[in-house]
C-alpha cells in the first residue's frame, strides 16, 4: 500500500479517480497531493483487529477523490491490486476505468485537520 501510495503523489488528472457529477464538467481535475502517507495505526476496538492510517494532504480534492483512492489502496493491500495498478488508473483519465466495487465507504473516512492561511 505505502508503494501504491507514492504513486498518488504530486500533481495528475484524477479523473479516474472522480464520481461522475453535473459540477464535473465544470471543474478542472488536475489536483496536486502534497503528501500521502500510509502507516499502521493504534485501533479503537480490539487488539485482533489491523488499523491503518491514510493521510492525504491537498488544497483541494474532487467529489469522492478521497473515497476512490482509498478504496483502490486498500484493494492493493488485500492484493486485488498490484501498485503498478495505480499509475495505470492515473494514466487512464477515465472514471469508467476505475475497478467495480473498489470504493471505500464513507464510514471510517473523516476530516482530520484543515488548516487556516493567512488572508490580507
Amino acid at each position: 500500500m505505502q508503494e501504491a501510495a507514492t504513486f498518488l503523489a504530486g500533481t495528475h488528472d484524477f479523473s479516474t479517480f472522480c464520481s461522475a457529477s453535473s459540477e464535473m464538467s465544470a471543474r478542472s481535475p488536475i489536483k496536486t497531493l502534497n503528501w500521502v502517507e500510509v502507516r499502521p495505526s493504534q485501533g479503537f476496538l480490539s487488539d485482533n483487529l489491523k488499523f491503518w492510517e491514510l493521510e492525504f494532504v491537498s488544497r483541494s480534492f474532487l467529489y469522492k477523490q478521497v473515497r476512490r483512492m482509498v478504496g483502490a489502496l486498500v484493494a492493493v493491500g488485500q492484493s486485488r491490486l498490484q501498485p503498478h495498478h495505480i499509475q495505470e488508473l492515473l494514466a487512464a483519465r477515465d472514471l469508467m476505468a476505475y475497478p467495480p466495487n473498489t470504493i471505500a465507504p464513507p464510514d471510517g473516512l473523516f476530516l482530520k485537520h484543515l488548516p487556516i492561511w493567512d488572508r490580507p
